[in-house]
């Protein structure tokens, strides 16, 4: 009995060795043919990127009879040209184009896996991915990120800046650990939370050759309709757009000749150069090393507030990574700010 179970059990294994094979014979009679080499993809986008094959045979470390033959390959596999020869060098074709750039996603996340094994070598086997809108980017953020450095956490740091809309979306979707933005996002954000970092409220700057800028009385409704208005964050996804701003101060007719998203610098150095004015957070504004040489307006009236929070994802937040990264801004925040009534720690 016990032969007949052991005579059963290794046929069986066999048999299902003789299967798998017979499996993998037919999947490489049927699609040997359409399958590319992802190998050869990275080459494609090499070529393209370099425009030559000689030039992407060097960076690569080929003969060019090896990376032609690659080409001529995939040109078998799809039925057509990948490149066309032009007097400036390689051009993709259209199916080119659209290998082309699955290459590229070839190489970058091989990149990626690269620099994950380097930071694991140096026992960063963490990372911690950060959103950073615009405005806290160009106020607080390259002072923080130094600090960082200079006392380094046990996990990695991978920081993207874009409108605040797009990151809380981005962490919405699991693409990013945390967000520092604006408190008031128009979005809906599922299972978010916020812990506030800084208080804030919206200002109306200008540069030093606005006159508007060294008058200690108050300036007029009238006054701010007859400048020259440029907008930042028109379409970043937060309450308080400058045309919310000029309906609450009573101003009409009025259109931002240039409107700027997901970028601060260009916006103050129009300031800095020109008469213009625009809506811009007061304390992120003025804490800048970055957007000197633009000073707040007095005027009449009152605009909306604009704290900035830490957005998480519920679930995540009490995670040691992102309680460490908190508690060093905070730190840092209350250092430069210099008051209770700017830094707080507390949960909104």
């Amino acid at each position: 009995m016990v032969l007949n179970d052991l005579f059963t059990a290794t046929l069986t294994k066999r048999l299902q060795c003789v299967k798998f094979r017979i499996n993998a014979l037919v999947y490489e009679f049927l699609y040997e043919d359409t399958v590319i080499d992802p190998k050869h993809l990275a080459w494609l986008a090499e070529i393209a990127d370099l425009g030559s094959l000689s030039h992407a045979a060097r960076k690569l470390n080929l003969t060019q009879p090896t990376l032609t033959r690659a080409v001529q390959i995939v040109e078998d596999r799809v039925g057509s040209k990948v490149f066309e020869r032009e007097r400036r060098g390689m051009r993709p074709t259209r199916v080119g184009e659209r290998l082309v750039e699955v290459g590229r996603n070839i190489l970058a996340n091989r990149s990626q896996a690269e620099e994950i094994v380097d930071l694991w070598r140096q026992g960063l086997d963490r990372s911690l991915r950060v959103g950073v809108g615009p405005m806290f980017a160009a106020s607080f953020m390259g002072e923080f990120f130094a600090e960082i450095i200079a006392r380094r956490p046990n996990y990695s740091l991978f920081v993207e800046t874009a409108t605040a809309s797009r990151l809380i979306e981005r962490l919405n979707e699991g693409g990013l650990d945390i967000v520092l933005a604006p408190e008031q996002i128009s979005l809906f954000q599922d299972d978010l939370i916020q812990h506030k970092l800084m208080r804030d409220e919206l200002a109306i700057f200008a540069g030093s050759g606005n006159s508007l800028t060294r008058r200690h009385d108050l300036v007029t409704s009238e006054e701010l309709e007859d400048q020259i208005w440029i907008t930042v964050g028109a379409l970043s996804g937060i309450y308080g757009s400058t045309k919310d701003v000029m309906e609450q101060l009573n101003i009409r007719h009025v259109s931002a000749t240039i409107s700027f998203t997901g970028d601060i610098l260009m916006a103050a150095d129009i300031l800095r150069r020109t008469s213009a004015i625009c809506v811009l957070p007061r304390y992120l504004t003025l804490f800048s090393n970055n957007l000197q040489g633009i000073a707040p307006v007095n005027f009449r009236g009152d605009l909306p507030s604009r704290d900035v929070v830490l957005w998480a994802r519920r679930v995540d937040y009490e995670l040691p990574d992102i309680q460490d990264f908190h508690s060093r801004l905070v730190e840092l925040i209350g250092h430069r700010t210099a008051s209770p009534d700017l830094a707080d720690a507390g949960s909104g």
